[in-house]
């Protein structure tokens, strides 16, 4: 089972985004954690209320150990059970497994860089993160430029990507799906398009995915297929972007060996399909402004329509 096989079935074909519906361990976590500082700073704020009636109907002056109480001592109370609960929940999210999977995460403005390591075989793919159901995965989050932060929330909880160091989050979602994932640190114009998929497989499907995306690109059977292949290599798009087999080196961009299998275009932003896939290379600007890549608008019509009917078929 592939990822592109699961065809969104409504409008939000990202999957869910919602800590209130958890799928992961981080999640649950930060779920409990929730729940529990509501329930409990809802007590407090009864308690408190009641002590501001008790000191309205008094006559007199209330005595220091109102102050001490409900001023001081309660508040610190408080703060030193969040800070203890939280910090546990942060050491849990961020324990390494000698046994997890270990996924390479860089952020970009405005897209998302992903190696997989499986046995030391570096396996290259952009704005779509594919994980096993129930296995542990250790994410090794870095930054390629500004500050971002790594949140699918229905899976995780936050991750800081920095500039020049390497933070890791351990996760393990259990429930096969699509989920979305957020950058959830402002990195710029396109900041909220910052945006991936995270598809959940079962373990089986997951090991036979992983294999079957190790290959080379899908060849261009059709004459207009291969009129769009000489026009990615002529324009000089492997400058910046990787197609395993075809152009090799390229890391400025995302890697495209399988950019049509993707469910969006643009790191979460644009239905994958030719059309929006023209759009992007005519006009990148328009559809993301921000982003680094330059507008191909120069290319003729039946360059266009070659060069995206080609890299749609990528899959």
């Amino acid at each position: 089972m592939e990822p592109q096989d699961h065809t969104p079935s409504t409008l939000d074909m990202y999957g869910s985004q919602s800590a209130l519906n958890p799928v992961g361990l981080g999640a649950d976590l930060t779920l409990d954690l929730t729940v529990a500082m509501t329930i409990g700073f809802g007590i407090v704020f009864v308690g408190v209320m009641g002590i501001v009636w008790l000191a309205w109907r008094r006559d007199r002056p209330a005595g220091r150990w109102w102050v001490w109480s409900g001023g001081i001592v309660l508040p610190i109370a408080a703060i030193l059970v969040l800070m203890t609960a939280s910090t546990a929940i942060l050491v849990a999210s961020t324990r390494a497994d000698d046994r997890a999977l270990v996924i390479d995460v860089t952020g970009h403005q405005f897209w998302w860089d992903i190696v997989y390591d499986p046995g030391g075989i570096a396996l290259r793919d952009a704005n779509e993160l594919v994980l096993p159901a129930g296995r542990a995965v250790t994410l090794r989050l870095r930054s390629n430029d500004v500050i971002h932060s790594f949140w699918v929330p229905s899976i995780s909880g936050k991750m800081d990507m920095i500039p020049g160091r390497v933070n890791t989050l351990t996760i393990r979602p259990d429930t096969p799906g699509r989920y979305r994932g957020q950058c959830a640190e402002f990195c710029g114009l396109s900041h909220p398009r910052m945006a991936f998929e995270v598809v959940v497989l079962a373990p089986d499907d997951f090991d036979r995915w992983l294999v079957e995306t190790q290959g080379e690109a899908r060849d261009a059977a059709k004459p207009e297929l291969l009129d769009g292949k000489q026009v990615f290599i002529d324009y000089g798009c492997a400058a910046c972007h990787e197609i395993r087999g075809v152009a090799e080196g390229g890391r400025l961009g995302p890697d495209l060996t399988r950019v049509g299998g993707r469910a969006a275009l643009g790191a979460g932003m644009w239905r994958m399909n030719q059309g929006n896939l023209a759009g992007w290379i005519a006009d990148v600007g328009d559809m993301k402004p921000g982003a680094q890549m330059p507008s191909y608008n120069h290319l003729s019509g039946p360059e266009l329509r070659a060069v995206s009917a080609y890299l749609a078929s990528l899959k």
